[in-house]
């Protein structure tokens, strides 16, 4: 649960308050593009390029044309592309225009609604700064708008150093609900991995493809993605027939929830509609007791419902207040008659050097509770933040700096935790002396 933070709103202050991670990138990637087949070899900056263009699609509109434009330098840094060398850069993103992709491999014959190839990026356009494509009308709508798709997180793909590993994450995120990937006869995942080329059909064996490219790829997914994979096998006799992966995101073990589905769907359903982010919710069945949860819930809405009282602001923070507090089970809210008594004769300084304190708290909590968040949550939080934040400096971009970063778990501590009252501070400043 994600535990209240007692931090006043205040200025953002310039002060070094703790590392920040990367802020995840993530995107949909249609599965139609995930379980294609290269009739030519990828190079990893190509895999990368391809996916730096289809985010950089999903997420903006193109001209009137049908084009997408993306600065260079930007694509550079989304890819971890830190050589020097961009005419490299520029003939690779160029050759993208001549591979011919058979779309969704992985598919069950027969069920596939009917054979697919084209190239991706039919037209691609470079000057000094910018490039400029157009993506295949064959898969326009289900790039755009997928149906079924992969989150491919850009800060992941940026690590990779093997077009065979950035092949394989892409083929095993999508399965981590899951957790396990179809099973696919090993020749068609070694062309779907290195293309239908000379290199590819070297390995005839699957030993051979197994030693060189399957195992390198599994360590290196394994140490640089946020899942984690193992290769399996089915027999066929004493030949290797199918392939496929167990696939899992590495965590704090969960509580089993002992409650049929129904119910605990019903419940974290209400919890969006009150304004939490579904991987909360379902993070909060697991560490209450449902009858306690629905009990703060159904608090939460005869509070909203009530007309004599105030309007409830932020229905999510106040949910999370009952939950912390039990008023669904006390029924007692702070009272603002207590609250007026919080803090007497403080000295500005004194407090002044207290909400310091308070927002290095919430701002660790604000993050540790971000990163909780499953990867589509924290990608809409960062959305959201920019939508409202006037200040460009102070937006979440590729790499934001430090007064972005303190202004932003600022903002995610306020949108999560609410106004805190005096008496919180003053709750605060006790556990500190007593401590």
């Amino acid at each position: 649960m994600a535990k209240r933070s007692d931090t006043p709103r205040t200025a953002v202050r310039q002060i070094a308050l703790f590392q920040v991670p990367e802020v995840p990138k993530p995107y949909k990637k249609a599965v139609q593009v995930v379980h294609s087949k290269p009739r030519a070899p990828m190079s990893l900056v190509q895999r990368k390029v391809s996916n730096s263009w289809l985010k950089n699609a999903v997420q903006n509109k193109p001209d009137e044309e049908g084009w997408w434009s993306i600065r260079i330098a930007d694509m550079a840094t989304e890819i971890g592309f830190d050589s020097n060398n961009r005419e490299y850069l520029r003939d690779s993103a160029l050759e993208l225009m001549r591979i011919v992709f058979e779309w969704d491999v992985v598919a069950v014959e027969g069920k596939r609604p009917k054979w697919k190839a084209s190239v991706l990026f039919p037209d691609v356009e470079m000057t000094a700064e910018v490039v400029r494509y157009r993506i295949s009308t064959q898969l326009r709508d289900q790039v755009l708008n997928p149906d079924m798709y992969a989150m491919i997180d850009m800060n992941v793909v940026a690590k990779f150093r093997r077009a065979s590993s950035l092949a394989l994450y892409e083929f095993c995120v999508r399965f981590e609900r899951i957790g396990r990937t179809a099973e696919i006869p090993w020749e068609s995942f070694r062309d779907m991995v290195l293309g239908e080329s000379t290199e590819a059909k070297s390995y005839l064996e699957y030993k051979y493809f197994k030693q060189k490219v399957l195992k390198p790829s599994v360590a290196e997914v394994n140490s640089q993605a946020d899942i984690q994979v193992e290769l399996m096998e089915t027999h066929e006799g004493r030949r290797i027939k199918n392939i496929w992966f167990t696939v899992h995101k590495p965590g704090p073990p969960q509580l089993e929830v002992v409650i049929d589905d129904e119910r605990v769907m019903k419940l974290v359903g209400e919890m969006v509609n009150i304004g939490l982010l579904q991987s909360e919710a379902k993070r909060l069945t697991t560490q209450h007791q449902i009858e306690e949860l629905s009990a703060a819930v159904a608090y939460v809405k005869r509070r909203m419902a009530d007309k004599r009282a105030a309007p409830v602001e932020n229905p999510a923070a106040y949910l999370r207040q009952a939950l912390k507090n039990n008023w669904a089970i006390v029924d007692s809210p702070l009272a603002n008659a207590d609250a007026k008594k919080a803090l007497p004769g403080r000295k500005a300084s004194a407090a002044d050097k207290l909400i310091e304190q308070y927002m290095a708290e919430q701002l660790k909590q604000a993050e540790g509770y971000f990163n909780e968040l499953d990867p589509a949550d924290q990608d809409a939080l960062i959305q959201r933040y920019n939508a409202q934040q006037e200040l460009p400096g102070l937006r979440i971009g590729a790499k934001p700096g430090k007064a972005a970063k303190t202004a932003y778990f600022t903002w995610v501590g306020l949108q999560t935790w609410g106004e805190p009252t005096q008496l919180q501070l003053l709750e605060f400043a006790t556990e500190k002396l007593m401590g």
